[in-house]
C-alpha cells in the first residue's frame, strides 16, 4: 500500500465550508465551494477566477463543463441557473427554476437538465430558456441522459418518489421504478447496456431501461446514498455500513469488497484499473479494481468527498473547503519526466 501523500501536487482552500466534486475540462478544475465558484489551473492549481452568485451563504451546486460554457445551480430560495464562460467566468445567462437547485447538471444535444426541489427542468442550454418540466418531488441527484432518455431519481415524501424515466425531448414520463425506500435519494443513476444501476435505502438495484423492471438486489448493512459507476462488468457503489462494493452486473453477485474505517458516502470514480472513493474516516482510498486490494490512500484530514480523475490525476474536495490534486498510482501524460 502507498502513501498518497508524496503524490500530492497541489492543493487549494477556498476558505469556505464544504466542497464540491470537481469537474475538469480543457486543463481547468472547476469547483463550487461556499457562494463561489473557482475555476483553476489544473496543473498548478492556481486560481485563473472565480465567481460569487451574490447570495450569501447560499452554495452553487457541483458544475459541469459542455462546450466550454460551465452550468451549475444555486440552493437559493427561487433555485438559479447559470451559465458562464468556461475561459473567463463571464455570465452568459442566469434563469431562475422556482425552487431551490438539488442537483448537478447533465447537458445533452444542447439541453441542460437539472434538478430542484419540485422537479426536474429541461432548459436550452444557449438561451437558457425553458424546454418542459416534470413536476411532483425533489430531484436530488444529477439527472442522467442515454438513448434519449433521461434518468432522474426522485426523492421526497411525495407518491411519486423512484426512479422516472423521461423523454429526453418532450419531458413525457415512460415508466416509473420504485423501491419502496426511497427517503434522500441523492444518488445519480448509472446507465450502461441497458441496464439502470441505482441505489436507494440500504441496496443497490439493476434495472431494465426499456421498461423499468427490476432485475436484481444487492444489500448492503446500511443506507447506500453514493452514486454507482459501472466499468469492465463490475458496477462499484459505497455503502454507509463502511464498505465499498463490487458486484457483478449481471447476477448483482458481490465480486469483492472493501473494508474503511468510515461510512463511504462518496460517489466513485474508476480509472485505469482503479477504484477511487473518499470515507468518513477522513481518507481518500485507491483500490485495485478488478481485487480490491487497497493500493493507496491519502489522509485529508476531513470527510473526503466525491473524487474526479483525469488524465492520471485524482482532483478530491474535503468537507473543510479544500481542494487537493494527487498523482494517480498508474503512470500518466503528467509523469513524463519525474
Amino acid at each position: 500500500m502507498v502513501s498518497l501523500e508524496s503524490r500530492e501536487r497541489w492543493h487549494f482552500s477556498s476558505g469556505h465550508g464544504g466542497m464540491s466534486r470537481p469537474a475538469v475540462a480543457d486543463g481547468v478544475v472547476h469547483v463550487s465551494s461556499g457562494p463561489e465558484l473557482y475555476a483553476l489551473d489544473a496543473a498548478t492549481g492556481q486560481q485563473l477566477w472565480s465567481f460569487v452568485t451574490g447570495y450569501d451563504r447560499i452554495s452553487p451546486r457541483t458544475p459541469v463543463v459542455a462546450d466550454s460554457v460551465v452550468h451549475f445551480g444555486s440552493d437559493d430560495a427561487t433555485g438559479h441557473t447559470y451559465a458562464l464562460d468556461a475561459l473567463t467566468g463571464r455570465q452568459l445567462w442566469k434563469v431562475s427554476t422556482g425552487a431551490p437547485v438539488t442537483s448537478r447538471a447533465t447537458v445533452a444535444d444542447g439541453v441542460v437538465y437539472i434538478g430542484n426541489g419540485n422537479g426536474l427542468r429541461a432548459l436550452d442550454a444557449t438561451t437558457g430558456e425553458q424546454r418542459w418540466e416534470l413536476t411532483g418531488g425533489e430531484v436530488l441527484g444529477c439527472p442522467t441522459v442515454a438513448d434519449g432518455v433521461v434518468y432522474a431519481h426522485v426523492g421526497g415524501e411525495r407518491d411519486n418518489r423512484g426512479l422516472h424515466a423521461v423523454d429526453a425531448a418532450t419531458g413525457e414520463r415512460r415508466w416509473r421504478f420504485s423501491t419502496g425506500h426511497e427517503w434522500n435519494e441523492g444518488s445519480a443513476p448509472a446507465v450502461s447496456e441497458g441496464t439502470v444501476f441505482l441505489s436507494s435505502g440500504s441496496s443497490l438495484y439493476a434495472v431494465d431501461a426499456h421498461d423499468g423492471r427490476r432485475r436484481w438486489e444487492c444489500r448492503t448493512g446500511h443506507y447506500v446514498t453514493a452514486s454507482p459507476a459501472v466499468a469492465d462488468g463490475l458496477v462499484h457503489c459505497g455503502s454507509w455500513d463502511s464498505h465499498h462494493y463490487a458486484v457483478d452486473t449481471a447476477t448483482g453477485e458481490p465480486r469483492w469488497r472493501f473494508a474503511a474505517d468510515g461510512a463511504v458516502a462518496s460517489s466513485t470514480a474508476v480509472a485505469d484499473g482503479l477504484v477511487h472513493f473518499g470515507s468518513w474516516d477522513h481518507h481518500l482510498y485507491t483500490v485495485d479494481a478488478a481485487t480490491g486490494a487497497l493500493r493507496g490512500k491519502f489522509p485529508a484530514g476531513r470527510r473526503v468527498g466525491s473524487p474526479t480523475v483525469v488524465d492520471g490525476v485524482i482532483y478530491v474536495g474535503t468537507l473543510n473547503g479544500h481542494l487537493h490534486a494527487l498523482r494517480s498510482l498508474v503512470p500518466g501524460p503528467q509523469d513524463a519526466g519525474n
